[in-house]
């Protein structure tokens, strides 16, 4: 995507512009001068970039050719899924389902090392939004509970396996991305993983992990990540672009 220089940076006053992109939609920009840095966002089906006022053109376009997928997934995301008795989450390392319960408790019960149940009042009102969103962040705190169980383990397991090294493994409530590294080798997850299936998961660590040794997408890195996926990361990396992490 080219923007029109004309209309958005020859003037270092210009406070915003909006423009019209075919891939990305609208996109809302703005310069402000105390921002230190670009920040990306989507609100009300729009992108909004909000720029340092010394930002070029160069590097909008380097961080949407990096993140405008990830910004695509959000603006394109579905409405969140009523939480009610119908609702239950299947996945090979967490799964939990809804059922009535005999008092006007809600209850948490762990049926094996994978499987819960949330208990609910025979009479709870799904449609009242405070009790949808008590709802979410009961489940959310179990999506927590189980990702900090399976990930460290596993991730560790893959380093020993394919001889990498970390510092440190964080799990985050990020909607943005599955996992990152930063160039210290310290490696946060996204909890969300837990609703993958074990070979996009598998994929997500192996993905982070090589970042400890190749810290950009190069021919290397993707070299290095096939060698340790059976040559099929990029197959793998399509197929996780299907997915996003809507809770």
């Amino acid at each position: 995507m080219v923007f029109p220089a004309h209309t958005l940076f020859y003037n270092m006053t210009l406070k915003k512009s909006i423009i019209t992109d075919k891939k990305y939609g609208r996109i809302e920009i703005t310069r402000n001068p105390r921002a230190r840095r670009i920040i990306m966002r989507v609100k009300e089906g729009c992108i909004c970039i909000t720029l340092p006022v010394i930002a070029s053109e160069k590097e909008v376009q380097k961080i949407l050719d990096k993140y405008g997928d990830r910004l695509l997934i959000q603006k394109n995301r579905q409405p969140q899924r009523k939480i009610d008795f119908e609702y239950s989450i299947d996945a090979d390392n967490f799964s939990l389902r809804l059922f009535p319960g005999n008092n006007n408790r809600f209850q948490i019960k762990r049926e094996d090392e994978q499987r819960f149940t949330l208990i609910c009042p025979a009479d709870c009102d799904f449609t009242d939004a405070k009790t949808n969103e008590f709802l979410r962040k009961v489940i959310k705190s179990v999506i927590r509970k189980r990702a900090k169980e399976v990930l460290p383990a596993r991730l560790t397991y893959f380093a020993k396996k394919h001889g990498f090294s970390f510092m440190d493994v964080k799990v985050r409530d990020s909607h943005t991305r599955w996992g990152s590294c930063s160039n210290k080798g310290n490696i946060s997850l996204s909890m969300y993983l837990m609703m993958l299936s074990n070979e996009l998961i598998d994929y997500v660590l192996l993905h982070e992990l090589c970042h400890t040794k190749e810290m950009n997408h190069s021919d290397s890195f993707w070299k290095l990540l096939d060698s340790v996926t059976a040559s099929r990361a990029k197959a793998l990396r399509a197929e996780l672009k299907r997915h996003h992490t809507t809770f």
